[in-house]
């Protein structure tokens, strides 16, 4: 193998350039926009849907928080209702 076949075949370097980095932090403001969206959208909600879904209002912070959105593989309240 030459090395300009070598050098097609090495993983890519995904994520070091500047196109990967501008990228990513779109997402990450997407999705803090996203979460207080979701905040606002579960504060005007009245209590007893927030009861339906399980949450009280004290818990709608956690829920919202970047985190838990990440670890809830999706979780969408704007259709909850």
């Amino acid at each position: 193998m030459t090395t300009l076949e070598h050098t097609a075949h090495e993983p890519s370097r995904s994520g070091l350039g500047p196109i990967n980095f501008a990228g990513r932090a779109l997402r990450l403001v997407y999705r803090a926009m996203r979460m207080r969206s979701d905040r606002a959208a579960m504060q005007a909600m009245p209590d007893y849907l927030l009861k339906d879904m399980g949450i009280a209002r004290s818990e709608i912070d956690h829920y919202t928080s970047m985190r838990y959105a990440s670890d809830a593989g999706g979780m969408d309240i704007r259709n909850a209702h």
